[in-house]
């Protein structure tokens, strides 16, 4: 997420890039509530006015970070099964989604947010879908003969299972020490697809 492109570089169409970047880090660094315009232009080092030539207004500056976010958390949930067997590709990239979560709070709540706007945004929805997509599909595979209902469940236990530990709900668990708790779970929820429900 750096930022220190040099002024000459913004004429060449890396502003809207730069921005984003910022705003980024702005968010990490003290939520929505620190996405100013003026403050985002002044990290950049560019005009008061120059983010708007880009942005209409913060609502559209949001929904660009979040699209941003789902793009790195593709690349995350997708990197996590690498080198993995692919018996093992779903409990991986499980836990993969759970600790993004964990380590950017902040992104995470607002990818998900309610009031951002995803259905009115066409390139924050395709960023949303392709990031769901990852996940689904691993899901689908591990469990044929029901795709779609995988691909909701698994979508289901991990976002709850983030959202759980993000609000500090599993007594004596927090984001310090949930790692083992995250491998343990998302492996036995993974191993349970394809499985006949018992009767």
């Amino acid at each position: 997420m750096s930022t220190s492109e040099t002024p000459d570089r913004y004429h060449h169409g890396d502003l809207r890039r730069a921005l984003v970047e910022a705003a980024l880090e702005l968010l990490i660094e003290g939520g929505t509530e620190a996405l100013g315009m003026r403050e985002l232009a002044r990290r950049v080092g560019v005009s008061a006015a120059a983010p708007y030539r880009h942005f209409r207004d913060k609502q559209a500056l949001i929904q660009a970070v979040a699209a941003a976010g789902f793009a790195l958390f593709r690349e995350a949930v997708e990197g996590a099964k690498t080198d993995v067997a692919p018996e093992e590709q779903l409990g991986a990239m499980a836990e993969a989604y759970v600790q993004f979560a964990l380590s950017y709070p902040r992104l995470y709540k607002l990818m998900f947010s309610s009031e951002l706007g995803k259905f009115e945004d066409k390139d924050l929805r395709r960023a949303a879908d392709a990031a769901y997509e990852s996940l689904a599909v691993a899901a689908a595979k591990a469990d044929p003969d029901a795709p779609g209902e995988a691909a909701i469940s698994a979508w289901a236990f991990v976002h709850g299972l983030s959202m759980l530990l993000l609000d500090e709900q599993l007594l004596g668990v927090s984001a310090a020490n949930a790692t083992p708790l995250i491998r343990a779970l998302t492996r036995r929820h993974a191993q349970r697809f394809g499985k006949p429900p018992a009767a």
